[in-house]
């Protein structure tokens, strides 16, 4: 543990004046991860119910190991950032993208004019979600992913290519983040999506 806090305090040291407030997020992403982990998801599990805004790019890099976590934390946001066009481009920005999770399992999305509909299943022990999204054709498909806590948001992401999916889902297709997917798709451990404040 003292190894760990070294590493922190360094990392802080490092750090430029105008990067504080994005470590104080990082760290508070690491602090929410590791109560949720401690409550074995539960948190997560009660807190998605609710209607989430969209607000960034989500972007996870799974790891057991907390140092790697602090890192892939401090890097996060320039991967947002890359990722922001794409989805402008797919018409997801703030204030136009709203998730709402139901008590029943329901879920709603809207995306500018767009929405899609379905249900949703919840593992709180492994974060794992399934959305089970209806088609206009009465049939529907699965996208897997996994929801967390990070903060006071809400983050879900995928593997890459169900996020593809994912947004062509609301009738948009950006080559631009088909490009970057085929790019990221040899991480095994990164996930994208995004990122939600309570609504």
């Amino acid at each position: 543990m003292k190894k760990h806090l070294l590493a922190l305090l360094l990392l802080l040291a490092a750090a430029p004046a105008a990067r504080a407030q994005d470590w104080l997020e990082s760290l508070k992403k690491v602090a929410t991860a590791a109560a949720d982990k401690a409550a074995d998801g539960k948190l997560t599990q009660y807190a998605i119910v609710g209607t989430w805004e969209y607000a960034r790019p989500g972007v996870r890099f799974e790891s057991e190991d907390l140092t790697s976590e602090l890192g892939a934390a401090a890097v996060q946001g320039s991967v947002q950032e890359k990722l922001v066009r794409a989805y402008e481009l797919a018409g997801i920005r703030p204030g136009a993208c709203t998730f709402a999770f139901g008590r029943d399992g329901r879920f709603t999305a809207t995306a500018g004019s767009r929405t899609l509909a379905g249900t949703y299943a919840f593992d709180a022990a492994t974060h794992e979600i399934v959305l089970d999204i209806e088609r206009k054709s009465g049939r529907t498909f699965s996208v897997p992913g996994h929801a967390y806590l990070s903060g006071s948001g809400l983050q879900l992401v995928f593997p890459v290519t169900k996020l593809v999916e994912t947004i062509e889902a609301f009738g948009s297709k950006v080559p631009a983040l088909e490009k970057a997917a085929a790019l990221l798709e040899r991480y095994r451990d990164v996930y994208l999506g995004f990122e939600f404040d309570r609504n």
